[in-house]
């Protein structure tokens, strides 16, 4: 349908004159008549007030298939999400610019291209993020959804961390709603029955991982000297903690995407006591590492929680990275690394890497 039948029609739908669109608009109404005889047509300055006498957006005006773009917008994020779950960040993030381009005015395609790049450039090591700050604040200029804006200021944020703009993230942080003030603290008290409990859990998952990954960045903190706050066995102690929470938490080993962190975790304490020479405890926390790595590369992501706690609920998948996924990258340290050379003249070791090459994989 051309612009001037679209204008005839939304003219007609909205009961408008063409002596009253010309009055208007602030011209005769013999134009408005040659448009919609598609002999001329509106001049691209007259396009906004178009839209805002008939209430449309410049898509509906232009007569842009708008079904058939979202379609193709969809097919174009589900690769692009594809990609991103089996870390093919490049792949990723090469199809969302290839979106992009084809749809520049797209906020979920420019807000998802922005966080690819994050992704991709800081596990380079890239420091350049200038296209990341200008869609993020095109789309804070533009776009007046407001999450899809909290979206764009927490990439933006992102970007200026890895971009060492640290006084740039701040700033941003401080236009962030606080904790107190959130949609689920404010529901916290306020879900009831049925309907409301599967979200009220979704929020219960979220505080569970948090908590853990709390205790872990306390024991990453550092004095601005470079020296850790915690002395080492305090470091010990943190770790054993957070393993303690999650398995207290899930009594019946169901981690699910949360064995991350136990993994992590135990890594750290096998790490530790080796240097401690403690070696029998040292593979305390390896054979433990190793059992939420295994978890970690083979639970059902659809699988829901069978521990009390979030029972029904399931916490859903990960990003596998490029490089393999957890029992491979413990596979690795266990068999290259010199650290872990004492580890491999033990007889346990042969059973162990017999384990995780069973689930070890590259994608």
């Amino acid at each position: 349908m051309s612009i001037g039948s679209t204008i005839k029609r939304l003219r007609r739908e909205k009961n408008i004159t063409q002596e009253q669109l010309a009055e208007y608009l602030g011209i005769t109404s013999r134009a408005i008549s040659q448009w919609e005889c598609d002999r001329t047509a509106p001049d691209i300055s007259q396009l906004p007030a178009l839209c805002h006498i008939f209430d449309v957006s410049s898509d509906v005006l232009l007569g842009i298939d708008i079904e058939k773009n979202n379609g193709e917008i969809k097919k174009y994020l589900d690769t692009a999400r594809n990609l991103c779950h089996q870390g093919k960040w490049e792949e990723y993030t090469a199809i969302l610019r290839e979106a992009n381009k084809k749809y520049p005015r797209d906020y979920k395609i420019m807000l998802t291209l922005a966080d690819a790049i994050v992704c991709e450039y800081s596990r380079k090591g890239i420091k350049e993020y200038d296209e990341v700050f200008d869609l993020c604040n095109r789309i804070l200029a533009e776009c007046t959804d407001s999450t899809t804006r909290y979206e764009a200021i927490r990439t933006l944020a992102l970007a200026y961390k890895y971009a060492g703009k640290r006084e740039e993230m701040l700033k941003l942080a401080k236009e962030m709603p606080l904790t107190h003030f959130s949609y689920e603290n404010f529901m916290m008290y306020r879900w009831k029955g049925d309907a409301d409990f599967e979200e009220f859990q979704g929020y219960l998952s979220f505080l569970i991982y948090n908590t853990a990954a709390m205790i872990e960045l306390a024991v990453g903190q550092r004095h601005d000297n470079g020296e850790f706050i915690y002395p080492l066995e305090d470091r010990i102690r943190l770790w054993k903690t957070e393993v303690d929470f999650l398995d207290l938490i899930f009594p019946d080993g169901d981690y699910q995407i949360k064995a991350q962190l136990g993994e992590i975790a135990c890594s750290f304490l096998c790490t530790a006591y080796l240097r401690k020479q403690d070696y029998e405890e040292a593979w305390n926390w390896l054979e433990k590492g190793a059992d939420f790595a295994v978890h970690m590369d083979t639970y059902d992501f659809g699988a829901p929680h069978t521990s009390p706690i979030l029972r029904g609920y399931s916490s859903g998948g990960w990003i596998m990275e490029a490089e393999g996924n957890r029992s491979q990258s413990l596979l690795e340290w266990l068999t290259n690394d010199d650290e872990a050379a004492v580890l491999r003249s033990d007889t346990r070791y042969e059973v162990l890497v017999d384990r995780l090459k069973k689930v070890a994989k590259k994608p």
